[in-house]
């Protein structure tokens, strides 16, 4: 590990103690999306609600075109400990309910119960009826204010036209009162609580979105339009950060496939603004905020009919500044050359937004995430080979572990970072279950190596279609970077391996690697790309199988690699120049 040197690392320490006894401000930085553990019942069309920083997911439906039950499951999320726990079932089935919280207790309206209100109690894992909503309503929008439940919106069930109905319930006296109804009726919209005041957002007067914007102040029971957002949606959710509704996902119908936009409204401007696009498509689904985290959950990523899914991404602030996958004295580097300054990447106190100045109250922050991993969700597979013993290469991203063939030796403390695993050309090799179909579009494989010789591989994939014989090797000559992914051959064109000048096998550690954007194939090499194709290809042949670190797909003798293989890593989508370069340092 490359470590500060001491002028500096003393300024470090200083700045963190200084930091401990300083509060904070409000306003900017840089955020990240992880995946987490998945939710034990698929669904979309479902509520969730926070209580205590845990998330309870109710309802919803089953993926369309199933025999699967409607879920009436009820599943607790524990955000500290990335698990899920079974609860006491929802003793009627609720799909496109929505629920609200007020004094730790879960109030469950509309959907497909059409009427009905249960109350659930976390504390004692108990279910109680309640008075119904006097309007029959499904995809009704909720939100609390002073104790009371407001229920807003919605369609009724079975139907495809908005309503405008807006209802108060006071579950101190288990009584609805009527209010003033919404200026136009919407269904599949979502509300939001800013400062006491309801924001009802977009959602469908008939088949399609609108950008609608509306503010409900509950203390004069009076409705005022305010600016539309950027892109009409529905059936997305919003969650508020720092006084700022963000709006995420959704369908401008259900016909189409769902959006990836984040859209944040500030109440007190009146403005949108676009953020970056979440990593997913999905609509359908619940979101909440814990610990100034949002966690985006369950829904779908396409039109009719759609599947169900159980992921959960959590959208929270980046430390890992430059992107090596842990939080180190690197970070610390690049929050130093920033110090003093309004740059968002480092502006990451007090969470979650900043306050537009990088001081010691954002390294106070940094520090007390030191030496944390931080996997991109991007990342689909990464095997340190930091292990000291045993056959197994474990996967740090999930359960896809290479299993160690013939005798390849670890090497603790050996490697480029940390330990590697050291093969001897003859035999050795690593063998791992599938990962991705290159066909499949855009992604990029890296790795450390030091040592092998012309014709060795590095990374191979079984079951290739055409010349695909390594991901990542060398040429049969000098031992220059090569690749033998192609693209799939249009008319009488064969398609070649990639091949760059730069020679590998001189005996040091390089960082080599491949790039696909989905039109051109890269190859680079100590964080520089070293060749790339001229011309624009559709897609790389595909390939269903399993992958080889250390030999060919064929196992060829003349394959097998010699010397050390670290860090090896794969990503859904192609890296960006500067995102490799801070890969290779």
């Amino acid at each position: 590990m490359k470590w500060l040197n001491d002028y500096r690392m003393r300024l470090v320490l200083f700045g963190v103690v200084a930091a401990m006894v300083l509060n904070g401000g409000s306003a900017k930085a840089d955020f990240i999306w992880t995946q987490k553990a998945d939710m034990p019942t698929p669904r979309w069309n479902f509520t969730t609600c926070e209580v205590d920083g845990k998330i309870y997911a109710i309802g919803g439906s089953s993926s369309e075109n199933t025999v699967s039950p409607t879920p009436s499951a009820v599943e607790e999320y524990d955000t500290a400990t990335d698990t899920w726990m079974k609860k006491a079932d929802i003793p009627i089935w609720m799909g496109a309910n929505h629920a609200s919280v007020v004094n730790g207790k879960i109030y469950t309206v509309g959907g497909g119960s059409g009427s009905m209100v249960y109350m659930y109690d976390p504390v004692t894992d108990t279910w109680i009826r309640k008075a119904d909503m006097p309007t029959s309503r499904g995809f009704v929008a909720t939100s609390t204010v002073n104790g009371k439940i407001y229920a807003i919106g919605g369609t009724t069930p079975g139907e495809y036209s908005a309503l405008s109905t807006v209802e108060e319930y006071d579950p101190a006296t288990d009584t609805w009162t009527r209010k003033a109804d919404m200026p136009a009726g919407r269904w599949a919209l979502c509300t939001s609580v800013v400062n006491n005041k309801i924001y009802a957002i977009g959602g469908r007067p008939d088949l399609q979105a609108r950008p609608d914007v509306q503010e409900y102040d509950p203390s004069t029971d009076t409705w005022r339009r305010k600016s539309n957002m950027p892109i009409a949606t529905s059936q997305m959710d919003s969650v508020v950060l720092d006084n700022k509704i963000f709006v995420i996902g959704g369908w401008l119908w259900s016909l189409n496939y769902p959006y990836t936009t984040v859209q944040v409204y500030d109440p007190e401007t009146d403005i949108w603004t676009r953020e970056a696009d979440t990593p997913f498509l999905r609509a359908g689904f619940s979101a909440e905020v814990v610990n100034n985290k949002i966690y985006v959950i369950g829904g779908t990523d396409r039109p009719h009919p759609c599947p169900a899914f159980p992921t959960v991404f959590e959208f929270g602030t980046l430390f890992d500044f430059n992107w090596d996958g842990i939080v180190d004295d690197e970070d610390v580097s690049v929050m130093i050359d920033n110090w003093n300054t309004d740059n968002p990447l480092c502006d990451i106190a007090p969470l979650p937004l900043g306050d537009g100045f990088v001081d010691v109250q954002d390294l106070a922050i940094l520090a007390e995430h030191l030496f944390e991993e931080v996997f991109r969700m991007e990342l689909v597979a990464y095997w340190k080979l930091d292990e000291e013993e045993g056959d197994i290469a474990y996967n740090s991203i999930d359960d896809n572990h290479g299993i160690l063939t013939g005798n390849p030796t670890w090497q603790p403390g050996s490697g480029q970072i940390v330990g590697a695993m050291e093969f001897d050309g003859i035999d050795d090799y690593i063998s791992t279950d599938f990962v991705l179909d290159p066909s499949w579009g855009a992604f990029s494989v890296f790795a450390w190596i030091k040592g092998g010789a012309p014709g060795q591989v590095i990374i191979s994939q079984l079951d290739g279609i055409g010349t695909g014989e390594a991901w990542l090797g060398m040429d049969e000559s000098i031992g220059n970077l090569v690749t033998g992914l192609v693209p799939a051959p249009l008319g009488r064109s064969k398609p070649t391996p990639l091949e760059s000048e730069f020679v590998i096998t001189d005996g040091q550690w390089h960082h080599v690697g491949f790039v696909w954007d989905g039109s051109y194939r890269s190859l680079y090499a100590d964080g520089i790309e070293v060749e790339k194709d001229t011309n624009t290809f559709v897609t790389l042949n595909l390939s269903t199988g399993g992958l080889y670190i250390g030999a060919g797909k064929t196992l060829d003798a003349e394959t097998f690699f010699s010397g050390l293989i670290d860090d090896v890593r794969i990503y859904n989508q192609a890296l960006t120049p500067e995102e490799i370069a801070a890969l290779a340092k």
